[in-house]
């Protein structure tokens, strides 16, 4: 009895009933699209099941103190300004529904995933390093423009299991769809063709303009646009998650989001296909 206690005990020190995961982390991004900046970032992260919180620390995207709530995966996101009492609410299907249907279609989809060799600790975790391409040619309708492209995404990713299915849970409660059956594709390949949690992830994606200038116009369009950002997680910790951490105090203000959710989801249109500004 008494070594059967014992097995029982380490089983319950080498894996503890911490239901969440809480992590530091940066993040940086470029583009050389005329209406990205350079972005970057430092935070706190916690995912509990579907709910999740950042608090914002640093960076050029949101002030100091901001903090965004979740409690279904990321399908509806609440953007907090603890000194405006105030916050902004995301719908992400809605934005997904909007990206979805601008007439955009994918041709010659081709994916690779490669386990590579090295197997550096982040943040103290021993992690296993993949890579994932994607390959696929878009033609973006654009008013009465035809807008065709060959896009090329890298994506490296160093994960762990040690973390259970913490990451892969979230995801599976997110499932926003764009309602485009190619869209979707790609991003089910983004998001859930590597498994684990990501300690360190980049991302690279170039984009080749397939015409050389727009029907009826002499500006010529960018042969190539780049876009590349990085994820590095500084510190992570399995913990139990304060309930209220979750919930938004009830004093505080909505902000009017409707048109701005609008220009966001034509935005990434925008993105997709070609710096606007160019064409006027």
């Amino acid at each position: 009895m008494r070594k059967a206690w014992v097995g029982i005990s380490l089983i319950l020190v080498a894996f503890p009933a911490f239901s969440a995961v809480r992590y530091d982390f940066t993040q940086r991004g470029q583009s050389d699209i005329d209406q990205m900046r350079p972005a970057n970032l430092t935070g706190t992260a916690i995912i509990d099941g579907d709910r999740s919180r950042v608090d914002f620390a640093t960076g050029n995207q949101y002030p100091p103190g901001t903090y965004c709530i979740s409690t279904n995966g990321s399908r509806t996101l609440l953007f907090v300004d603890p000194v405006m009492k105030s916050y902004t609410e995301v719908n992400s299907v809605a934005m997904a529904s909007a990206v979805g249907q601008s007439n955009i279609t994918i041709e010659n989809l081709k994916s690779d995933t490669q386990k590579l060799p090295d197997h550096p600790s982040i943040a103290g975790v021993s992690t296993e390093h993949y890579r994932l391409t994607i390959n696929f040619d878009m033609t973006v309708q654009f008013r009465s423009m035809p807008l065709r492209q060959s896009v090329h995404t890298e994506i490296d990713k160093w994960t762990s299991i040690e973390f259970g299915d913490v990451s892969d849970t979230f995801l599976a409660s997110s499932s926003i769809h764009t309602g485009n059956p190619q869209l979707d594709e790609v991003m089910e390949l983004e998001l859930n063709k590597i498994h684990g949690f990501p300690l360190k992830q980049t991302v690279k994606i170039s984009t080749r303009n397939l015409q050389g200038t727009l029907p009826g116009s002499k500006l010529p369009l960018n042969p190539v646009r780049t876009q590349s950002s990085e994820l590095l997680v500084t510190s992570i910790q399995r913990v139990n998650s304060d309930p209220k951490a979750f919930v938004l105090p009830a004093n505080f203000r909505k902000n009017d989001t409707q048109s701005a959710t609008e220009k966001q989801g034509k935005t990434q249109v925008t993105v997709l296909s070609f710096d606007e500004g160019k064409t006027q």
